[in-house]
């Protein structure tokens, strides 16, 4: 089934100026007891996303609060809209100037739409399935680098061994650090966790990661799949194949 993707852009767009609206006139960043991590402000923003939302007919996945189901039937009853309203709330919480809303709506199994706003700059990813990618209204291409050795890679979480890369950084927000991959403001991300990472920390990233020409691949080497949005995957990502499979191997070990 076809859906109406510019209409899905005009409400991701609105969920992120309310939400935007609504960190900038301050919330609470203090500690909520929820979920590990989880502030005051991150289920404020949350509210704010969810009716934007619900109003244009989605059934919404949250971080902060699972599965909402909207009211009324409309015409996106069959898609969801993953997000996660702030993505580096504990980089918000500190005072350090880099998070994101971040939205993705998948539709039988498959993700077809992303918006990934950084809250503090404004600075605005989208792409449509098919459609490539683009910050703040231009077409965005990752880097070409082909090897960890003259890569600089994002990490979330860290390594018990040099992976080998010229340079890492972890700035804390996946959904923002994907967004520079496809950019090219990074050559590559690695998802190093204890935990791995979930379907509202990535899925925006990744859809607006592979639009832009770049390659995501889970530990086990295989494509990432949106049918499970409950599973935590980790994952590597690289602005060309051979740089991803070169860090997903140096990470996770070879394939047999």
């Amino acid at each position: 089934m076809s859906y109406d993707t510019l209409t899905i852009f005009q409400a991701f767009k609105e969920t992120a100026d309310a939400i935007g609206e609504k960190v900038s006139s301050g919330l609470s960043w203090a500690s909520r007891g929820g979920h590990k991590g989880q502030h005051q402000g991150d289920i404020d923003a949350d509210k704010v996303g969810i009716e934007v939302l619900t109003g244009y007919g989605f059934t919404v996945f949250s971080e902060e609060s699972g599965f909402t189901t909207a009211t009324s039937a409309g015409p996106f009853a069959g898609v969801i809209a993953v997000i996660d309203p702030v993505d580096g709330s504990t980089n918000a919480s500190k005072g350090i100037p880099f998070y994101a809303v971040s939205l993705c709506a998948v539709a039988d199994g498959k993700p077809i739409v992303a918006l990934v706003r950084n809250l503090v700059s404004g600075d605005t990813y989208f792409a449509e399935k098919g459609g490539g990618s683009t910050k703040n209204g231009l077409p965005i291409s990752p880097s070409s680098a082909t090897e960890v050795s003259r890569a600089v890679i994002g990490l979330n979480g860290y390594s018990d061994k040099h992976l080998g890369w010229a340079q890492c950084r972890s700035f804390g927000s996946a959904a923002l650090e994907l967004c520079m991959v496809a950019e090219g403001s990074l050559d590559g991300y690695a998802d190093l966790s204890k935990a791995a990472l979930a379907s509202w920390d990535i899925l925006g990233g990744v859809l607006i990661c592979l639009e832009s020409g770049a390659t995501v691949m889970c530990q086990d080497g295989s494509r990432y799949q949106a049918a499970d949005l409950e599973a935590r995957k980790k994952i590597v990502a690289g602005g060309t194949l051979e740089l991803a499979e070169e860090l997903r191997s140096k990470a996770f070990g070879k394939l047999y």
